[in-house]
């Protein structure tokens, strides 16, 4: 944790550094897997880190959370309307908000596993804005191992699946490896869609080419797509859809990261 001078700073693998002045720290403990951080910003907001590493931000959570789930809807059937999702990771709330907000009609049942409830219990008393559906008789919140999960669960039963997890190191290891993404094709529909957030462009290369080839050995077809995250490194992320057939070859239209009071002003 490199806090110095009233400033929080995320060190890139030794070369580089983004930080924030801290205003003020709401929370700093260590669960069971990581270290939570949540302070203020005045120009972010209240922001989440997670083992020295930034989460997201009041600013910029939402780039996140539509990235994931607006491209992972616009590449199902558009004629399903009894979709069942499972969410891996995203203990803050966020894509859970969005899919059940956005497409409840459409939406049967989503079933979300984190494995931190320290993350899923600060972010409802920090961020209530982005956890707001956890009450939401849709959801099946499950707080285990998203791995274990996985190995038993039903064949061909999930539409989509959304890996919001974060980086692929200790626990989250396994989420880029040819394993886990053979269970996740088990548990997908044949026409199902998994999508995932991996990582920088720029400065997670290796980790990203580790994901594309592991991901290729499994699904027919893959697409990653961009979309920004302010606090993230390189500002660029990157994000990979598989499945038997990819609809949407296309980046997702900048327009929706922008603020709407700001679009309606052009």
């Amino acid at each position: 944790m490199v806090i110095e001078n009233g400033w929080f700073y995320e060190i890139h693998k030794g070369n580089r550094a983004f930080g924030m002045k801290i205003k003020e720290i709401l929370y700093h403990q260590r669960s069971d897997y990581q270290d939570i951080l949540i302070f203020e910003n005045e120009d972010f907001g209240t922001v989440l880190a997670l083992d020295d590493s930034f989460m997201l931000s009041d600013l910029d959570e939402h780039m996140y959370h539509t990235a994931l789930t607006n491209y992972g809807i616009q590449n199902l059937n558009p004629e399903n309307n009894n979709l069942n999702i499972l969410v891996v990771g995203a203990g803050d709330g966020g894509i859970v908000r969005d899919l059940l907000r956005n497409w409840d009609s459409r939406i049967n049942s989503v079933t979300m596993v984190e494995i931190d409830n320290d993350v899923i219990e600060t972010s409802k008393q920090f961020f209530p804005q982005i956890a707001a559906e956890f009450n939401n008789p849709k959801l099946n919140l499950l707080v285990q191992d998203a791995l274990a999960f996985i190995k038993s669960a039903p064949n061909q039963y999930y539409d989509l699946v959304l890996c919001d997890s974060t980086d692929p190191v200790g626990f989250a290891a396994g989420l880029i490896e040819t394993e886990f993404y053979e269970d996740i094709r088990r548990v997908l529909k044949e026409d199902g869609i998994f999508c995932a957030q991996s990582g920088s462009p720029f400065f997670h290369a290796d980790e990203l080419e580790t994901a594309q080839r592991n991901l290729a050995k499994v699904f027919p077809e893959q697409h990653t797509y961009y979309s920004p995250m302010i606090v993230y490194p390189g500002t660029i992320w990157s994000y990979t859809a598989s499945g038997q057939k990819i609809r949407n070859r296309q980046n997702l239209d900048m327009n929706c990261f922008i603020p709407s009071k700001l679009l309606q002003k052009v």
